[in-house]
């Protein structure tokens, strides 16, 4: 019965991801997500094929389409064509009657045309359908917005407009949407709006507003000359990576139905008493990766409404009693999600402190923030909680009573701790729990007869779910277990029976200091050249990846370093791979062209290029715009894998300066340290050739 249900559920998968040729040749067509995309690698396509009658979505993208007319859109009349989006198509006239027969559209997407004038835009859109709701119009590097651009939508469905990745200095809303008052989300990241260039008077839908990557200094004012609200109904507030500072109570004091509000990757120096209390529905508050914080006052998180706290990756002190106040949760007590993942809390009696108050608490996430224990009765007051994540810290173990009275603890995660021995009275919690999900992979387990009894119940175990067994359950010792997975531990209880000890403890203790002694001279002497033959030893051991054709790119390579290593780039990185080896390097001191926007230019190169070099280095981590090239160079890998990034270690980075981008990078791939001397300076540049030339393609996509 089972494998006929697998069958069944492997056809129904096949049905829903397969798709099938269609459009002349030129596009794939999915019947079950009723899509289809049409483009072209040589830009070949020129028109609008016929489509099948199931699809209500086409993306029409990479092809060459200078002019849209009402003429050339007639094959989409045959469908019921609902999403249409227009993506780098080399537009460079659009007739103001091209969309008018287009019935059914709820979608128009126009992107990456940057050819194409604003106003010939803002001439179509007065005769476009009237069941237009979604209209994105992005990376189409625009400086302004012409006062009656949407003034064509009156009367229509329009409910979210996006204006992000252009080059918008400004954006009067009063004026610009005066027509379409009933927007309710508007997106213009990735402009460079500063404070003076944003009016919001009249927008009194909007739910949802997007600042990300705007040049903001400050909040905006969402209050009128009569310190009404200009927004009274926005729900959703976002104005991550500004330059804002500071905040305080009065900034939001006119949103009144705010819900939620992100300042992740700003400025913040401070979070002051009562910034939030005028906020009385609000509900989810994201402060992560907030690097520059060191105050929170007494009555900073003081909001009895708030649901969802997330402050990770901000690298805050906590152990530093100074900087906050121990009952920093005393005044937002209904918090029943809490993320404090990458900061440093490593005493398991200031977490206790911490978080006594959140008695409500169902989720608490706790990665990688030092804890070297837990104190006991931590969690006694948290009876709803559910999911506990202590994933990354320096933990050895826990009291046995830890866990006991969470009766509702569902999931539990412990990977990558110092766990070494799991007995029996660790685990008898669980009878206690409603847990159906441990995580203890990734830890150093000992291959000892302490360690039988855990050995035995993970393999009895059925009903929990034990992720990443018995793959990442390997011992790290003694020395002769090590590296070997804990299921395959083949001791017995007959092998465990008592010996004289003094003879093995001896052998044991003389190889390990022997070995210990050993390890630790030759890796601090060579640890550059070990990272950096392992790092070889990776690259030539991977298998097949799909090729990508170079021919499609205009450079082999983007570099990515900041100014101070600069010098390093063309004294000697360059020259090694310009002159020597024939490769095409985009620098962008010397390849940028000259009075272009900065952040385009990077998009532009990077995308232009068919690998990118990051250079790093303690400059490197405090280089802002290097942060951000680092942050695109993550979008390819997360597009391609790994092997679209060649990392190079100029020179070693400090704990103090080492980002959560730049560590999460370093875990996820390996790296070439720069290291002088004749043998290791050409170990070093084999393996940079060697990740040049490793092939790379597009990685798992889950479905």
């Amino acid at each position: 019965m089972s494998g006929g249900c697998s069958v069944l559920w492997c056809a129904l998968l096949l049905t829903l991801v397969s798709t099938e040729r269609c459009g002349d040749g030129h596009c794939k067509c999915s019947r079950a997500r009723k899509t289809a995309t049409c483009s072209s690698k040589k830009r070949t396509l020129n028109y609008f094929p016929v489509l099948p009658t199931y699809v209500k979505q086409l993306r029409y993208n990479d092809n060459y389409l200078p002019r849209l007319s009402r003429g050339r859109l007639v094959n989409l009349t045959k469908i019921p064509l609902e999403q249409l989006s227009l993506d780098d198509d080399g537009i460079i006239r659009v007739d103001r009657d091209a969309f008018v027969d287009l019935k059914h559209l709820i979608k128009l997407q126009i992107s990456r045309n940057s050819i194409l004038n604003v106003s010939v835009v803002a001439d179509t859109l007065q005769q476009v359908s009237r069941s237009i709701e979604k209209l994105v119009l992005v990376h189409n590097k625009w400086a302004s917005i012409p006062p009656n651009m949407f003034d064509g939508l009156q009367g229509s469905n329009i409910s979210l407009i996006d204006l992000s990745f252009n080059n918008l200095i400004s954006f009067n809303g009063t004026q610009l949407l005066k027509r379409i008052p009933r927007v309710k989300s508007l997106f213009l990241d990735q402009n460079p709006i500063s404070q003076n260039g944003l009016e919001f008077t009249n927008m009194k839908e909007l739910f949802k507003l997007s600042l990300q990557n705007t040049y903001l200094p400050v909040v905006p004012g969402f209050c009128d000359e009569f310190g009404r609200s200009s927004l009274p109904r926005l729900r959703s507030l976002y104005l991550d990576h500004t330059s804002i500072k500071s905040v305080s109570e009065k900034d939001f004091s006119c949103l009144p139905y705010l819900w939620k509000l992100s300042l992740s990757f700003t400025d913040l120096s401070a979070i002051h008493n009562n910034t939030f209390a005028r906020l009385p529905v609000l509900k989810i508050l994201i402060l992560q990766n907030l690097v520059r914080l060191r105050r929170l006052d007494y009555l900073a998180l003081n909001s009895s409404s708030l649901d969802k706290f997330q402050f990770g990756s901000s690298n805050f002190k906590f152990d530093n009693k100074g900087r906050y106040n121990n009952d920093l949760f005393k005044f937002a007590s209904n918090i029943t999600d809490l993320e404090l993942f990458n900061n440093e809390i490593s005493d398991g009696t200031t977490l206790k402190t911490l978080v006594w108050h959140l008695v409500r608490l169902k989720i608490l996430n706790l990665q990688g923030c030092g804890l070297n224990y837990l104190q006991r009765g931590t969690f006694d007051r948290m009876p709803d909680l559910r999911k506990i994540i202590l994933k990354g810290n320096n933990l050895n173990g826990w009291d046995p009573a830890m866990f006991s009275k969470l009766s509702n603890l569902r999931k539990l995660y412990l990977s990558g701790n110092n766990i070494a021995v799991v007995n029996r009275s660790s685990l008898d919690f669980i009878n206690k729990t409603s847990l159906r999900l441990i995580d203890l992979s990734n830890n150093p387990f000992s291959c000892s007869c302490q360690q039988l009894w855990f050995r035995d119940w993970l393999k009895a175990t059925k009903d929990l779910e034990v992720p990443s067994y018995p793959q990442r359950y390997v011992c790290r010792s003694p020395p002769e277990w090590d590296k070997t997975r804990l299921a395959s531990f083949n001791y017995t209880q007959e092998d465990c029976r008592e010996k004289n000890p003094w003879i093995l403890i001896g052998s044991l203790l003389g190889s390990t200091v022997f070995l210990c002694t050993l390890a630790v001279v030759l890796v601090y002497r060579h640890l550059p050249t070990i990272r950096n033959v392992i790092y070889l030893l990776r690259l030539r051991r991977k298998g097949y990846v799909k090729l990508v054709n170079s021919s499609e790119y205009d450079f082999d390579c983007y570099i990515v370093s900041c100014e101070i290593d600069e010098a390093w780039v063309f004294n000697t990185l360059s020259p090694t791979l310009e002159e020597e080896h024939f490769y095409r390097l985009c620098v962008p001191s010397r390849d940028f062209d000259l009075g272009a926007n900065i952040a385009d230019q990077i998009e532009e190169k990077m995308q232009d290029s068919k690998k990118i070099i990051v250079v790093m280095s303690n400059d490197f981590a405090q280089d802002e715009w290097c942060q951000f090239q680092l942050e695109k160079a993550q979008e390819r890998i997360r597009l391609q894998g790994t092997e679209v990034a060649v990392l190079i270690m100029l020179r070693d980075i400090d704990n103090k300066h080492m980002t959560s981008t730049i560590k999460d990078l370093l875990h996820k791939s390996s790296y070439a340290t720069w290291v002088k001397g004749k043998i290791v300076t050409q170990l070093f540049w084999d393996i940079v050739l060697a990740a040049i030339e490793k092939p790379f393609g597009n990685p798992p996509i889950a479905v």
